[in-house]
């Protein structure tokens, strides 16, 4: 019995984009050492002069990232289904959107929606993927999210949407795992109704 989904907000980098962020050693360069805090929310608890110094190791490793760039396998067969299947989707980032548009040259794909955290609020907080919703016109319970980090679950779960953690070994808590984007159209068929 297929489940009362109709839309599907992604993730873009290590989702759409094989992983380029080399998380560790970007927070160690930073000097965070709790390695469960995220870089976005660390930042606004700091002096001027010390977030500007952290601002400028995320901005290089995001620009670094942007750079090498590659499609995730199975990245155009994912957004060409869902075309296909005239499902509406979106995309839900961390990232800034100057960086994302430059990878989505790079890689060439395209989609219509794109929310990222130049909105004022980023992932975990569940307020990204009810934008990302609210764009694609679908009530937040009836969204599957697909991604490959934990806020990514985290905001997922607190949005009330279905998550699908993309990860081989996957010790993150979801309600549902893929191993590879591949995977995904198989997965969707039986949670959406196509």
């Amino acid at each position: 019995m297929k489940r009362p989904l109709e839309g599907v907000l992604l993730d873009f980098d290590g989702t759409l984009t094989k992983p380029a962020f080399d998380w560790p050693a970007m927070k160690d360069e930073m000097g965070l050492l709790d390695g469960d805090i995220s870089i976005l929310d660390y930042l606004p608890t700091q002096s001027p002069e010390r977030a500007r110094e952290i601002s400028d190791i995320l901005e290089k490793h995001e620009l670094r990232a942007a750079d090498k760039a590659e499609a995730n396998d199975g990245a155009h067969d994912l957004l060409a289904y869902l075309r296909t299947k005239r499902i509406p989707f979106g995309v839900v980032t961390n990232n800034a959107e100057r960086h994302v548009l430059k990878m989505v040259k790079k890689i060439n794909v395209s989609f219509e929606v794109l929310i990222t955290r130049d909105i004022g609020y980023w992932k975990p907080d569940p307020r990204p993927m009810l934008a990302g919703a609210e764009a694609i016109g679908v009530t937040p319970g009836k969204c599957v999210v697909i991604g490959d980090g934990k806020y990514d679950m985290m905001a997922a779960e607190a949005a009330g949407m279905l998550s699908v953690h993309l990860s081989e070994r996957s010790s993150i808590p979801s309600d549902l795992t893929l191993r590879t984007l591949r995977e995904a159209p198989a997965l969707l068929d039986q949670l959406l109704d196509t």
